[in-house]
């Protein structure tokens, strides 16, 4: 049976999916309002989109433990709605985490099983799966393996007419054959230059335009010329995509088009060109070590050994760091650069020995030798008890680094919750004085009132009367607002659900409450209890003075030990520079209770505020 469509929740899928490129905080605030509403439905389908959603955007943003955390929550929830279309996604995004992480093994499984529910289900997301296959493989340096996954995806990609997805394939092809089989090569790149044009993608143009600059610099099908016309084409690209980062490789290839003609100072210049945009951090940085390595050679070509002996020290430092970072991993090669043939400093080490005199006295050798030996064990063994001694005082400065900083760490926690303990104290103090001293004051003079007007019966004296048992009323909120010994005889869920019923008498805008599972906020702490609230209570008074929003939704979602929180609004959003008083408090209690905040506010479009919590 098909999933019946829900068009509020699919207006928000496509904003979402519209966001991921160019506003990914846009993305997490729409992708949410897919998981708070499918909650609220009920609807499991719905459920796992938005948990994957949200997976897939903290992947995007670097927090790979947030996003393997609602990846992971996805699987269950879509096999219970069948939805096979987000379990392939999620088994597929899973097994890139564990490549990234190095975990081949684990990886492979993943991407098998989002390929076995792929064919099974008939699913274009097979595809995704054999490109990552293919890479995988291709990392490992196991071509005839990465072929066989590309080639299949590209049989698949043109039997389904996958256009887009097509050009990966033609591209991936195009890059691990154009050594091996150049004419392949070059009708693989071919065909991806024509979907690219067909697209009108312009970076999949250029991308295709420096693969070809590459191809026709190599040794195979050398044709400068051709090379030269694809680096041109390359550069008008770039001035209509409007990414700088993109001059790059255009002068890292003009040079070596230069070199491969022995033109060694234009080489020089633009390899030079191409080192000052080399700091941008959209350039990997293996493309950087490539560029150092190169402009060794040249310099050298050129005759100038000082310069080229500087970016060799360079090369070393920056080799030896990605060798540091990476050192289980075999490191691709560089696809969109030109292919030169990568020299290594040697160090000719001349072994001449002396003959040693024929006959001479054995025992002579003999105490020679053992007076060496017992020499150097002396020198050895007092080297390692001195390495031992310098270790050993190393250690011990650590370990009083480390102490002195917990016991700073704990000086300041101190701190803090004093800090919080006295303005809880103060709260109680204020909600007392008021509950007791203005509280019965205006009791006492509502009844004089009523008295008085028992004879007169004076309207006036009547609205008077009331608008006094309204600010009682008010008065006695605030007092319980304020008060400790409210926030202790209650549990934080009925305490959120009063916050609820204030903000909605008050009618400032619509309050949405969801608490996943219901006993999610049972059994926590009296101090987590207490500091959370003040922070939720915080962050919803930020909103009712600041946001001028019109929708509140306040979700609870607990897995295990994790609690996580999310505070959306629709209004006018704050520049993430204004940090006030307000912020500040919070951040403090959070650090009592070892809680986390994330804020993300776009201007017009509302604030997000993630809070992660562990039991």
């Amino acid at each position: 049976m098909a999933q019946k469509k829900d068009t509020e929740i699919e207006d928000f899928l496509t904003k979402y999916r519209r966001n991921l490129i160019t506003d990914l905080d846009s993305s997490v605030y729409y992708i949410n309002k897919v998981k708070i509403i499918s909650e609220r439905k009920g609807d499991n389908f719905y459920l796992s989109k938005g948990l994957y959603g949200l997976g897939y955007c903290f992947y995007q943003k670097g927090d790979i433990e947030k996003a393997q955390y609602y990846i992971k929550k996805s699987i269950p929830v879509a096999f219970r709605s069948d939805n096979f279309q987000t379990q392939a996604l999620a088994y597929n995004q899973l097994g890139l985490i564990e490549n990234n992480k190095s975990n081949y093994q684990l990886a492979i499984q993943l991407f098998l099983k989002s390929l076995k529910i792929s064919e099974k289900r008939e699913l274009n997301e097979k595809s995704f799966a054999l490109k990552n296959l293919g890479n995988l493989f291709l990392s490992q340096n196991d071509t005839v393996q990465a072929i066989q996954y590309f080639q299949e995806d590209y049989r698949f990609t043109k039997e389904k007419n996958l256009i887009s997805e097509q050009f990966g394939s033609s591209n991936n092809l195009g890059m691990i054959l154009r050594k091996k089989n150049p004419d392949s090569a070059l009708m693989y790149f071919k065909d991806a230059l024509s979907i690219a044009r067909q697209l009108d993608q312009k970076k999949w143009q250029y991308d295709i335009h420096i693969n070809l600059a590459v191809f026709f610099m190599g040794d195979q099908r050398k044709n400068l010329a051709a090379a030269l016309l694809h680096l041109k084409a390359a550069k008008i690209l770039i001035e209509d995509i409007g990414d700088s980062s993109l001059n790059f490789l255009y002068y890292y290839n003009l040079g070596g088009y230069h070199y491969k003609k022995k033109q060694y100072s234009e080489a020089i210049t633009y390899y030079l060109k191409a080192e000052k945009i080399a700091d941008n951090p959209a350039i990997p940085l293996d493309y950087k070590i490539s560029l150092m390595d190169d402009l060794n050679t040249v310099f050298s070509k050129n005759g100038d050994y000082k310069e080229a002996y500087q970016y060799l020290k360079i090369y070393n430092k920056l080799n030896d760091s990605i060798f540091s970072v990476e050192k289980n991993r075999n490191i691709n090669e560089i696809i969109t650069r030109y292919e030169v043939d990568k020299k290594n400093s040697q160090i000719k080490l001349l072994n001449q020995q002396k003959e040693l005199q024929e006959k001479k006295n054995k025992l002579v050798v003999v105490t020679s030798l053992l007076s060496i030996f017992i020499l150097t064990g002396f020198l050895y063994f007092g080297y390692k008890r001195a390495q031992f001694l310098k270790k050993l005082r190393l250690q011990e400065n650590i370990n009083h680094q480390q102490e002195k900083e917990r016991l700073l760490r704990e000086q300041e926690l101190k701190e803090m919750t004093a800090l919080v303990k006295g303005q809880d104290i103060e709260r109680n103090r204020i909600a007392k004085d008021l509950h007791d001293g203005v509280a019965g004051d205006l009791a006492g003079i509502k009844l004089l009132l009523a008295k008085e007007n028992a004879d007169l019966n004076n309207k006036n004296l009547d609205k008077i009367q009331d608008n006094i048992s309204n600010l009682f009323q008010e008065i006695r909120e605030i007092s319980h607002n304020l008060s400790i010994n409210n926030l202790r005889d209650k549990n934080l869920k009925d305490l959120l659900l009063d916050l609820k019923t204030i903000y909605e008498q008050r009618n400032e805008f619509s309050f949405y409450l969801y608490i996943y599972p219901e006993n999610a906020l049972d059994d926590l702490s009296e101090i987590k209890k207490i500091n959370l609230y003040r922070i939720l209570q915080e962050l919803l008074n930020n909103i009712s003075r600041h946001a001028k929003a019109t929708e509140v939704e306040l979700s609870v979602n607990r897995d295990l030990n994790d609690i996580n929180i999310f505070i959306t609004d629709n209004g006018v959003g704050f520049s993430m520079n204004e940090k006030g008083v307000g912020l500040k408090n919070i951040q403090d209690r959070l650090e009592i209770i070892s809680g986390e905040i994330n804020i993300q506010s776009t201007k017009d479009k509302g604030t997000t505020v993630i809070i992660d919590l562990k039991q």
